[in-house]
């Protein structure tokens, strides 16, 4: 039976993240090759960009297959791990990307549906990070950037069969006045992550309207 195979990926940096712990984890974990029992990882680091963090990760998944998805992005202001339960069709015209370019609508696609359910194991990857003594909450609201952005188009694509989104907050080593560190957030990651590699061998549910 084929090993299952998770792509592992955290954004670069943009104007509020110059540093972004979550491409800082996700390097890390790949310089050890780090993967859970059972499962190949595969890592990425992702442009945040309208137009080119999703495109990055398709031709990732084109040329090597994957099960599964997990994106890491940071929420700047969040005192909590957050696990992602829905992207929305929804986008912040006024918020320039990495580039500097703007979405040009308020919306995603114009014929999609208004959410989308994400795949991954969301509560077990809740209770993974919470028994690491770390905070952990459910969010139905992955925002109207980026973040959000991926995690619907991923979902509405059919990218993998299954997908999942978990927010960090910000790290110290990144920022003044963080919270957290980013060995914290790497712990929080690897949980995560393990979670949700348990689940792999699983029959995964289709995206649906939440």
């Amino acid at each position: 039976m084929p090993v299952p195979r998770l792509l592992l990926c955290g954004f670069g940096s943009f104007p509020e993240a110059p540093l972004n712990p979550s491409a800082a984890v996700v390097a890390s974990l790949a310089r050890e090759a780090w993967a859970p029992s059972g499962v190949e990882v595969d890592f990425l680091t992702l442009p945040v960009q309208w137009k080119g963090s999703v495109e990055t990760i398709l031709r990732q998944l084109q040329a090597r297959p994957a099960e599964a998805v997990l994106v890491v992005g940071v929420a700047v202001e969040a005192e909590a791990f957050r696990i992602e339960h829905r992207g929305r069709n929804r986008a912040a015209r006024e918020r320039p990307d990495h580039a500097g370019r703007v979405w040009e609508q308020a919306f995603i696609d114009g014929a999609g549906a208004e959410e989308l359910a994400a795949t991954a194991p969301c509560a077990a990857m809740l209770a993974a990070i919470a028994a690491q003594g770390l905070p952990a909450v459910r969010s139905d609201d992955a925002g109207d950037y980026l973040c959000n952005f991926t995690l619907y188009r991923l979902l509405a694509t059919g990218a993998a069969a299954r997908v999942g989104f978990l927010h960090v907050p910000q790290a110290r080593e990144c920022a003044e006045g963080a919270a957290f560190s980013v060995d914290q957030i790497r712990q929080a990651v690897c949980a995560a992550a393990t979670a949700f590699a348990g689940v792999l061998s699983r029959p995964a549910a289709e995206p649906h309207r939440a």
